[in-house]
C-alpha cells in the first residue's frame, strides 16, 4: 500500500511543481475539447480537463487554458468558444486535439451554431459560449463564457481524467 505524501510547498523548482501536478492529479476531471475559429476563419481545437460550471443565472461556464498554447491568441480574439464534452468512446478524439503541428479537424465533421465556432456532434455535451470574462491565473488563461446555446446526450459513459490517463467510469443503468 502507498503513503500518503505530505509537502509544504514553497521551495519552488520542479519538485513543487511535480507534488502539485501528482495532487491535482488526484482530482477525476471529465475531458473536453475547446473549439473556436481563428481571425483567418481555420478552425482550432485543443484538449482541455480544466472546465467547470460557474453560474445558472446568469448562465457561466469557465476553462483554463496554458498561456503556452498555441490555440490561446485565437481563442483571444474570437471572444466565442464551445465545449464539447467526450465520452468514453472519444479517447482517440482526445489524444487528436493535443497533436502538434497538424490539422487537429482532419476527418472530423462539425456542426455550426449560432456564433459560428465548429461543435463536435455525438458529445455528452456542447456549450456554445461567448466570452463574458478573462484573466490570467498563474501560467493559465481563465475564459469565463456565457452560455448561449447547448445540448446534451447523458446516455454515454464519460471519458474521465485520473493520475495522468485516461480512465472509464461505470455508470449504473437505472
Amino acid at each position: 500500500m502507498s503513503q500518503a505524501v505530505t509537502i509544504e510547498l514553497g521551495e519552488g523548482g520542479a519538485h513543487d511543481a511535480r507534488a502539485l501536478r501528482d495532487a491535482f492529479g488526484c482530482f477525476t476531471t471529465g475531458v473536453t475539447v475547446i473549439t473556436t475559429v481563428g481571425e483567418d476563419g481555420r478552425r482550432v481545437g485543443l484538449t482541455a480537463n480544466s472546465f467547470t460550471s460557474v453560474s445558472l443565472d446568469p448562465p457561466l461556464a469557465l476553462v483554463c487554458v496554458d498561456l503556452k498554447s498555441s490555440s490561446l491568441s485565437a481563442l483571444d480574439a474570437a471572444g466565442r468558444f464551445a465545449v464539447n464534452v467526450l465520452h468514453a468512446d472519444h479517447q482517440a478524439l482526445a489524444k487528436q486535439f493535443v497533436q502538434k503541428d497538424t490539422d487537429r479537424f482532419a476527418g472530423i465533421d462539425t456542426e455550426t451554431w449560432r456564433t459560428g465556432v465548429p461543435i463536435l456532434p455525438g458529445c455528452m455535451a456542447n456549450f456554445e459560449c461567448e466570452t463574458h470574462h478573462v484573466f490570467d491565473a498563474g501560467d493559465h488563461r481563465v475564459y469565463v463564457g456565457r452560455v448561449v446555446k447547448l445540448r446534451y446526450d447523458p446516455d454515454h459513459e464519460p471519458l474521465v481524467y485520473l493520475q495522468g490517463r485516461f480512465r472509464r467510469v461505470h455508470v449504473d443503468a437505472e
